[in-house]
């Protein structure tokens, strides 16, 4: 009678047994037995998963042979949930995957952890925006007034999180020589979210970052008219527009996949050469 049923393994951060610093879970599968020591491996590239599970006994000993276990990229992103717009956090799964031995540099780490986290803040911002946005006849026009307000600092913040998320996207092309290309979709409004973002930076352009280009403002004062946003979740500034809906969402959906394929660059596949034991099992 089985008193371990193993689907999955951990691989955690340091040799402390009962530490909570678990790093990712591997699917295993059983790949033999010999007396009282069970075989585990993990699934192959491409090896459909028929859910088996292994099955342990009184006294019997989990013994993964180095090579036998197998860490993918896919097994680190399977945490990151995906929203009810599509996007999926990307910071979890950079830094988990990065930590992954063999690890890169630290200039590639801190960089490509710079842009996920900065990514991942873009879209909380315009999620929370656009939840904010609509009209609600029975709602209190004080109470509106916040909303609109919160809605308008969400998406400002928005934008200038994401102008920073382009400029790192399209320095990470050359800088790494990367395979990747930057998406049509960064390209397409890359010249709009500088315009809207200098707008909105030009009474902080004193600050470290703000660096502002001139021929961009326009009348500065105009960004503050954003009735396109409280209507149709659209900000807009001397003639250039940013959908929050159409535009944004998709932009920062197509952003996550070049950070998932930058990263994915330096192997999909990670093998594991030490050996891993765990046993023997008692009952309860």
């Amino acid at each position: 009678m089985a008193v371990e049923d193993i689907a999955y393994i951990s691989l955690n951060l340091s040799p402390t047994l009962g530490a909570n610093d678990t790093a990712v879970g591997v699917r295993v599968v059983p790949a033999g037995r010999d007396g009282n020591l069970v075989y585990a491996r993990s699934l192959n590239e491409g090896e459909p998963d028929n859910g088996e599970r292994i099955p342990l006994e009184i006294g019997d000993k989990l013994v993964c042979p180095p090579g036998s276990i197998k860490v993918t990229l896919e097994d680190v992103d399977r945490y990151a949930e995906q929203e009810f717009d599509g996007y999926a956090p990307i910071t979890n799964t950079v830094w988990t995957w990065l930590h992954v031995p063999p690890s890169p540099d630290e200039f590639f780490f801190n960089f490509m952890l710079t842009a996920s986290r900065r990514l991942d803040d873009a879209h909380a911002l315009c999620a929370s925006a656009l939840r904010e946005l609509g009209h609600r006849p029975d709602e209190p026009f004080i109470k509106t007034r916040s909303r609109i307000f919160n809605a308008f600092g969400n998406a400002e913040q928005m934008c200038i999180y994401l102008s920073l998320v382009i400029e790192l996207v399209n320095d990470a092309r050359t800088r790494f020589s990367l395979k990747t290309d930057v998406p049509a979709e960064v390209e397409e409004i890359a010249s709009r979210v500088r315009a809207i973002r200098n707008a909105f930076m030009h009474p902080y352009s004193h600050v470290p970052g703000g660096h502002i280009d001139k021929e961009d403002l326009g009348d500065p004062t105009e960004i503050l008219d954003q009735e396109e946003l409280l209507s149709h979740g659209i900000l807009s500034f001397a003639g250039h527009s940013l959908d929050l809906r159409k535009q944004i969402i998709p932009t920062l959906i197509a952003t996550r996949k070049f950070i998932y394929d930058v990263i994915s660059e330096i192997g999909t596949t990670e093998t594991y050469n030490g050996a891993i034991e765990m046993g023997p099992f008692e009952d309860g």
